[in-house]
């Protein structure tokens, strides 16, 4: 009976020996395992999810479209992703706003929009102003059709990226519909 005590804790210590080292191990391959992030979801312009030339407002098209297509795939992506963030991203393309005549009351009417408030109309005078505007105008729409558990992040490209995520260059100028669109990103909350 002896022996076969000793046999067991020798059994008993090998395997919480084993254990350890297999636990320690697979942290290590957790941790060396890149984080996949969410893919991004384009709302280009061709497709349908366009601005009149100059405006923030939604069209009843791009509501429809928002409420039955991207809505319901923002809360999967959220949901498969463990984001919590979504950062809606105005782009435009470079050709120059003609508004010398009007000021900008982005300032004034942004904050108080995103929040589902009534505000007049935003007035943009440059291309990095209109895609917040349009940025900030989705976001609300997203924010007023339920997705207020998520933190939704109004931010403007401007004419500064291609739809690949390059810079642009000095040949950028030209009008380019490819450049024209909403870009939705999700993350994940940063810890600290």
């Amino acid at each position: 009976m002896q022996m076969g005590q000793e046999t067991i804790y020798l059994l008993l210590a090998v395997t919480m020996f084993t254990t350890i080292i297999l636990g320690g191990y697979l942290l290590a391959v957790i941790r060396a395992q890149p984080r996949q992030n969410p893919p991004i979801i384009v709302l280009p312009e061709a497709q349908g999810f366009s601005f009149a030339a100059g405006s923030a407002a939604l069209t009843p098209g791009f509501e429809d479209r928002l409420r039955r297509l991207i809505i319901p795939r923002i809360r999967d992506t959220g949901f498969k992703y463990q984001a919590s963030v979504i950062e809606v991203i105005g782009h435009t393309d470079a050709v120059p706003r003609r508004s010398a005549d009007q000021r900008s009351n982005l300032d004034t009417v942004l904050v108080p929009l995103f929040l589902g408030k009534e505000t007049a109309a935003p007035v943009a005078v440059d291309n990095a102003g209109l895609g917040m505007a349009r940025a900030v105008s989705v976001a609300r729409f997203m924010r007023m059709e339920g997705l207020r558990d998520f933190t939704l992040v109004p931010l403007s490209a401007g004419p500064f990226l291609r739809p690949d995520d390059s810079a642009v260059t000095a040949d950028d100028g030209d009008a380019d519909g490819t450049r024209r669109r909403i870009e939705i990103r999700l993350r994940r909350r940063e810890q600290r």
